[in-house]
């Protein structure tokens, strides 16, 4: 159901001279039925209404009239797509199955054995975690291994892979600047193939990291249309007359959120990426920054765990 309205809510003389805007936004009502429909669905039921209240309780009228901005934000809300684990593992089979299909297209073994090309493949494969332990890729590949049935013998440390290996596998889960990859790059052995394995890649990246030798295999591409705030996304296609009003809140409340951050991004998300999705156990800085700042200023409604380099002392006594 579309409204055409001009909003008001709260106190009429906080909103004297704010700028009313009229949006065709489905009414809050019903963007909260389809979110409660999709957490009932895909969040396995781990985002409650009172944590979507909590967290709108950050709109608090500084753009645009209180009412207007909770229907803005529970539209971006409703855009976000969340990979709970169910579809986490059945990614790691689907890359792994891309990953042997490419290779046996690129495969110089003229046996015509199927079964014995994989054993190869897979044989003379090494699948590594993209950056440390402890982060994204090192999590991703415990997953992959499981759901692919690889023994730990083919895992292995990207740098210092095994003797026998022909191709060093790379795995994680986002690769959207291809930043980390591209450091890898610059240290691998070039007399080894590199292929990145990864659920969600922009095209950009792809390009790039194909470029410096590393062939990116992805269950996702990433385009314009995938960006928010792009015109070739949803929101400009269906609700153009709110796509500059959607387009200001994001920003003015992105920039809002970032304040108290120690690690600030840009207001639309790392590199200014523009992108509403997370995982189950994590959301990546490409996301809107709305969704998961968290700091003395801001209420997060997805969680993210950032990569410090280092973490004060002074946080380890709430331990003991």
């Amino acid at each position: 159901m579309l409204i055409y309205f001009n909003s008001r809510y709260g106190n009429e003389n906080k909103n004297a001279g704010k700028q009313k805007m009229s949006i065709v936004l489905p009414s809050e009502e019903e963007l909260f039925y389809q979110i409660m429909l999709t957490v009932d669905n895909v969040w396995d039921n781990k985002l409650s209404k009172k944590d979507i209240e909590k967290w709108l309780c950050n709109f608090n009228g500084a753009v645009f009239p209180v009412a207007d901005e909770r229907r803005l934000a529970l539209y971006v809300l409703s855009s976000f797509v969340y990979y709970n684990e169910n579809e986490v593992r059945h990614l790691c089979r689907t890359l792994f199955s891309d990953y042997l299909h490419w290779m046996l297209l690129h495969e110089k073994d003229g046996n015509s054995d199927v079964e014995r090309k994989l054993d190869s493949i897979v044989y003379t494969s090494s699948f590594c975690p993209l950056g440390k332990p402890g982060e994204s890729g090192a999590f991703v590949l415990y997953y992959f291994r499981q759901e692919n049935n690889i023994g730990t013998k083919q895992m292995s440390d990207a740098l210092h892979p095994p003797s026998y290996t022909k191709t060093v596998v790379l795995v994680d889960d986002v690769t959207i600047s291809g930043d980390q990859a591209n450091a890898y790059v610059r240290m691998a052995d070039k007399s080894k193939r590199n292929v990145l394995l990864t659920f969600i890649a922009s095209k950009d990246a792809t390009e790039v990291l194909c470029n410096n030798g590393i062939q990116v295999i992805s269950c996702i591409t990433l385009d314009e249309r995938s960006k928010f705030f792009s015109n070739d996304a949803n929101l400009y296609r269906d609700f153009r007359s709110s796509f500059e009003d959607c387009k200001r809140f994001a920003e003015e409340y992105g920039a809002k959120s970032m304040t108290y951050q120690e690690k600030p991004v840009e207001p639309l998300g790392y590199k200014n990426s523009q992108y509403a999705f997370g995982f189950f156990y994590n959301t990546p800085d490409n996301s809107l920054p709305i969704f998961w700042a968290d700091n003395q200023g801001w209420t997060p409604i997805m969680k993210r765990y950032e990569k410090f380099e280092e973490v004060p002392y002074r946080e380890f006594p709430r331990f003991v």
